[in-house]
């Protein structure tokens, strides 16, 4: 009696391989985005409606969603959100055009690199809120010492990027230049600038969004209007929802204002892709 060997039977199919196209993986990444809020927002809505906390520190969504709906039709809303954007335009330009030209300078000029560097170093160890008792002294309590404090803030991470930027330019491309005769200023803005400007970007998208924290501290130290103000007045008479509406506000447009500078700075990594 003779026995055959057989083969090991195939594994028995578990079904068809479930495959995503693209636009369902884009869905998907959205849902896993907004996925981390959503779960917080129902967490909130059922410890608010349970009522485990007093709603003068818990307020329940719906109350907050109620203040600020009546907060937009009044125009409170709006009117300080627009003071503090403006602030924060202000200081931001400032501080980050001084920032990008002290990098550019320090980044290119050894000497300059090594005269300003103990002095910007110092400076740098001093907590921004510490500059505020010295700005409202000089300033006043005016519109111009916001601008002066958002503008410090902004200044560093400008500068810090942009100098560390040049100084990583590639020295093939400085090559380029000798090769073609560029002088000094056609080489920093022909080569060096475009070279560094990813890391720039990123100088710009951290100056802009420590402006917009910035300013919401200035404006509640000293204010007579912007988001950190509203915060501070409301909170002095237990408005918890205003307030909350105040945070949330101040999350989605410091959201909004990343996501922008991201996709600018996509834009030029990408342009530098095709160039080289």
């Amino acid at each position: 009696m003779s026995i055959t060997q057989t083969a090991n039977p195939p594994l028995a199919q578990t079904g068809p391989a479930i495959k995503i196209n693209a636009p369902g993986r884009k869905l998907l990444a959205r849902w896993k985005t907004f996925a981390g809020p959503l779960l917080l927002l129902l967490i909130w809505k059922v410890v608010g409606d349970a009522h485990i906390a007093p709603d003068s520190l818990l307020v329940p969504p719906g109350k907050v969603v109620e203040s600020a709906i009546d907060l937009i039709k009044t125009d409170i809303l709006v009117d300080n959100l627009l003071v503090s954007l403006s602030r924060v335009a202000k200081g931001f330009l400032v501080g980050s055009s001084l920032g990008f030209f002290i990098g550019v300078l320090t980044g290119v000029s050894k000497g300059a690199d090594e005269f300003l560097s103990p002095l910007l170093r110092t400076v740098r160890q001093v907590p921004l809120l510490g500059w505020m008792p010295l700005i409202i002294l000089w300033f006043g309590i005016g519109e111009l010492s916001k601008v002066v404090f958002i503008a410090i803030g902004a200044f560093f991470p400008t500068m810090l990027n942009t100098a560390s930027g040049i100084r990583g330019v590639s020295k093939e491309y400085l090559e380029v230049g000798k090769v073609y005769q560029l002088n000094k200023a056609r080489l920093l803005f022909l080569i060096i600038i475009p070279s560094a400007l990813p890391s720039i970007v990123t100088g710009v998208r951290l100056s802009m969004s420590l402006s917009w924290m910035m300013v919401v501290g200035a404006e509640m130290i000293s204010a007579n209007s912007g988001i950190g103000q509203m915060m501070t007045a409301t909170r002095d008479m237990f408005r918890t929802d205003i307030v909350m509406v105040g945070i949330i506000v101040i999350g989605i447009v410091g959201f909004f204002i990343d996501v922008l500078i991201k996709k600018i700075e996509a834009a030029i990594i990408r342009w530098q892709m095709t160039v080289k």
